[in-house]
């Protein structure tokens, strides 16, 4: 942070009071979920490829079960931490619920990493403070940080990249951090296929570099360049012309075993990348017939809310009526029709949740324009580390959502539009919410509503998990 931007000594250590406050409140929350989200609710069985490699200490073929087509980093950490804990005496329960919690641990640590993110740059302490706390409170990424799945770990490892590679900029592109950074992306891209984004997010900074003149040679930005992307992408063409040997395609993916386009509900309009209707989610907040066409507004709706229910029927007496709903999510039964029986409560949290989520959506939208246009150069004063590191932001962004859509027309149903694929750009998102709260701070007005508005959805958010936390712990009183 600048001196221009620097807050005097009681004002600094309020901010850092406010940073530790929502870092705590965040990493709560995700405890909290995950301690009472059981271990088996989550999108897909990721136990099953961490259970083969425990059996016979080597990553199975692609096709040995659904998901052991996705790159083997998580599978095989996991795996190691199940046969350490068990050979150390931990029941299979136990263990279970222990890889559910090294999850929850890699979501927590990207909430660390991002503010390390933040404060590279000289941002005010109020368009930071409203930027963390939005990522602290995210819905989707504290859903994911109760799962057991393989996204918590591409969201850790692609934000340590882009800290990573700020840090590497700062030091002018010196040998020993770009060696570590090649090793961590390294890392990264088999983490997760979503997780691909970050190269070209990598290779932009590195350009944006010479461009600015924090490198001035050629020979040195080609031998940067080749330092930081030569082995992870020499790693990942090894594994492709593996694949292709062995599964005939560079990117194995198990619709053989089960095609979605098949089984899964869809609409008979095609997927709309045109679209946005946010307030249909307000209405009824879950998939149904009529809202599982519109790209954007699956993304966005299920950001801010349950609407691929996996935590929804906690809050739901009416078992009967949930068990033909995913009968009709599986494609196996008609549609039963709305939900009589949703509480008021949970009804006002998904309306709360959806609405207020634009605030922080404009916000984006607001500071992704700034940040590509160059005008967050009135803003503050920046050197061209900054400069470089900005460039970092609208490539990630822009190649997860290309990488979503490119998932979506090649299978065009639901379960290609996961908001959750979306979250290897949380850095960006901060950014570009800070940027757009610096700009609007200048107004009082809108420095006041913009914290209403914000500190209501983190208390909308926090009511929304405990009444999933206390909902499921009223259930587990009952069975037993």
């Amino acid at each position: 942070m600048d001196q221009e931007n620097k807050p005097p000594a009681p004002a600094a250590r309020l901010a850092a009071v406010v940073f530790l406050f929502l870092f705590c409140a965040g990493a709560l929350l995700r405890l909290l979920l995950c301690w009472f989200n059981p271990p088996q609710n989550a999108f897909d069985n990721h136990y099953e490829p961490i259970f083969l490699i425990m059996e016979t200490g080597a990553i199975p073929a692609k096709d040995a079960c659904f998901q052991c087509y996705h790159p083997p980093v998580f599978y095989w950490i996991s795996a190691m931490i199940g046969k350490m804990t068990l050979a150390g005496g931990m029941t299979p329960p136990h263990m279970i619920k222990l890889l559910q919690f090294v999850c929850c641990f890699y979501g927590i640590a990207t909430l660390g990493v991002c503010y390390l993110i933040l404060k590279k740059f000289p941002l005010s302490a109020f368009s930071s403070a409203i930027a963390f706390g939005a990522i602290c409170f995210l819905p989707r990424h504290i859903y994911m940080s109760a799962m057991n799945s393989n996204d918590t770990i591409s969201y850790l490892c692609v934000a340590i990249s882009i800290y990573l590679t700020v840090v590497a900029l700062e030091r002018k592109l010196a040998p020993l951090r770009l060696a570590l950074l090649s090793i961590v992306l390294t890392v990264t891209v088999f983490t997760k296929y979503t997780a691909f984004a970050v190269l070209p997010s990598v290779l932009a900074g590195l350009l944006w570099a010479y461009h600015v003149r924090l490198v001035v040679s050629r020979k040195q930005l080609w031998l940067s360049i080749l330092a930081v992307l030569a082995l992870p992408l020499s790693v990942l063409g090894g594994y492709m012309v593996a694949n292709v040997k062995h599964d005939h395609t560079p990117l194995p993916w198990n619709v053989s075993l089960y095609d979605p386009s098949v089984h899964r509900p869809r609409d008979p309009e095609p997927i709309s990348f045109v679209s946005f209707k946010p307030w249909d989610d307000v209405v009824m907040p879950m998939l149904a017939p009529s809202k599982l066409h519109s790209f954007w507004t699956m993304l966005y709706s299920g950001m801010w809310f349950d609407t691929e229910p996996y935590f929804l029927s906690f809050l739901d007496a009416n078992g009967g009526w949930w068990q033909h709903y995913y009968s009709w999510y599986r494609g196996e039964e008609p549609f039963p029709g709305r939900n009589p029986s949703l509480s008021r409560v949970t009804m006002f949290s998904a309306a709360g949740l959806i609405l207020l989520g634009l605030v922080p959506l404009a916000l984006v939208l607001v500071g992704g324009f700034l940040c590509v246009s160059g005008r967050w150069k009135t803003l503050f004063k920046a050197s061209p580390v900054h400069r470089a590191s900005l460039s970092l932001f609208p490539v990630l962004l822009g190649f997860n959502i290309a990488g979503i859509i490119a998932l979506t027309v090649r299978l065009p149903v639901y379960n290609s539009i996961k908001p959750s694929y979306l979250l290897n750009a949380m850095p960006a998102f901060m950014i570009f919410i800070a940027l757009g709260v610096m700009l609007l701070e200048k107004n009082k007005i809108l420095k006041r509503t913009t914290l209403v508005a914000s500190g209501t959805l983190f208390a909308f958010v926090t009511v929304h998990m405990l009444q999933i936390v206390f909902s499921i712990h009223t259930l587990i009183t009952q069975v037993h």
